[in-house]
């Protein structure tokens, strides 16, 4: 994944992601910053400043665009000059006050927000660069995807509305950052939206998901583990702190799969501010997009993880669905436009044994002598000789994707991966019974 989430190690604010021609640099916000940015992935510092460049009380939800602003102030008997960004990164409050060109109170926001008097120097000079801003702005604006908002509460019972939300932004004139914002793979994104499933993973599931990923082996992305078809999975919270992933959607492609991954958007905004946001972005904002080829080889460390880990577990016939019911009014509102009735599956791991285990994670024995784990853990993928034909006298070499091993009541032990180098005939079919019997 291309890191496009960057912040200054120095001052640790966030930086302008600039497009010159397909390469991507990063700058200050305001040109030129008294040092040179130090540019790291945002998720590396402990406290980054993330704030609306006109109020700064707010996390950023639009970039708008504008031509480079350059401003001139007599300070005694010299001239200072201070040349700022094209690029304004701005809260959804800002933003609407930009939309009615409503510079004066976006002016009285920002100086509220910094304790100074109206009418002071400062507050003249703010007020003739945010006119600069609002006069001069692009016609378009763009959907920041790399801000730290609190994540919405996703719920199976509306995942229809989230869907066609989404697709109505992937459809929409909204500008996404490069590389999500290409009209085609935005276009076929949205149309297999409509076309595939609805799926949401409960919070006990989630958790799991949550613990394992980190954790994850190499592992092949193939027609083995992938649903068929395309679809849009929701977990019930954020699975990783690293990307606060909340959901993830698919199209099959004739080489592979083309997958979005999305964070879900909380804002604590007043009403009025927080109704144009959900007509005109929804719940999720877009925040990785890849062409997936069969056989890409995905582990722990990609943004793919916890997709990948769910599918696993889904796989290895860990769970069970039931079918979610969907709120009455977005039923109405499917058969008013003549659609077919949502359907939305809730997705849960399988009900745990009751019997008691122990407090802490061990290794007991069985009758046979033959360990026996109270905990389970991710066994590597690998090949196994599997026995075929008259009297299973021949073999052929199969693969067997990464599973979780151990009783399905047990506790999942956290940074443990068996690594597989090699297996002896009965060792893999007990593996491979491991597998297929969980």
């Amino acid at each position: 994944m291309i890191e496009h989430d960057m912040a200054c190690k120095l001052c640790t604010k966030t930086l302008n992601a600039v497009d010159h021609d397909g390469t991507i640099t990063y700058e200050h916000p305001i040109a030129p910053a008294k040092h040179d940015p130090v540019q790291v992935p945002a998720y590396q510092l402990a406290d980054v400043y993330r704030r609306c460049h006109i109020c700064s009380r707010t996390e950023p939800l639009w970039l708008y665009r504008t031509p480079t602003i350059v401003m001139e102030s007599v300070a005694g008997t010299r001239t200072v000059t201070e040349t700022y960004s094209t690029h304004w990164q701005v809260c959804p409050t800002c933003a609407e006050l930009i939309e009615r060109d409503d510079s004066d109170q976006l002016t009285r926001n920002s100086i509220a927000a910094v304790g100074w008097h109206e009418g002071s120097q400062d507050s003249q000079l703010l007020g003739l660069l945010h006119r600069g801003i609002v006069l001069n702005r692009h016609s378009s604006r763009t959907l920041v995807t790399t801000g730290g908002w609190s994540p919405a509460q996703l719920r199976a019972q509306t995942l229809p509305k989230v869907r066609d939300r989404l697709a109505g932004l992937l459809r929409g004139p909204v500008g996404l950052p490069s590389p999500l914002d290409d009209n085609k793979a935005r276009l076929l994104v949205a149309d297999g939206l409509d076309q595939g499933w609805l799926r949401w993973i409960d919070p006990e599931f989630t958790r799991q998901v949550a613990e394992v990923l980190a954790d994850l082996p190499d592992t092949k992305v193939t027609d083995r583990i992938v649903p068929a078809g395309g679809g849009l999975l929701a977990w019930s919270t954020p699975v990783d702190d690293r990307h606060r992933l909340a959901a993830a959607s698919w199209k099959p492609h004739a080489d592979g799969w083309q997958i979005l991954c999305y964070r879900s958007l909380g804002l604590d905004v007043s009403a009025t501010v927080m109704e144009p946001v959900r007509h005109e972005v929804g719940w999720l904002i877009p925040v990785h997009a890849v062409h997936v080829p069969r056989e890409t080889v995905v582990n722990g460390d990609d943004p793919l993880a916890g997709l990948v880990a769910s599918w696993l577990i889904i796989a290895q016939k860990l769970t069970e669905e039931e079918p979610a019911a969907i709120d009455p009014p977005i039923r109405k509102a499917y058969t008013r436009a003549r659609r077919p009735a949502p359907e939305v599956r809730i997705i849960r791991i399988k009900p745990r044994s009751t019997r008691p285990r122990p407090a802490t994670p061990t290794i007991s024995s069985t009758t046979t002598g033959r360990a026996k784990p109270d905990y389970r853990y991710w066994v590597s993928g690998h090949e196994r000789n599997q026995a075929y034909g008259p009297g299973r006298s021949l073999r052929q070499k199969i693969d067997i994707d990464p599973f979780l091993k151990g009783p399905e009541d047990a506790p999942i032990k956290a940074s443990t991966t068996v690594r597989v180098l090699g297996t002896t005939r009965r060792a893999a079919e007990d593996e491979s019974s491991a597998s297929g019997n969980s």
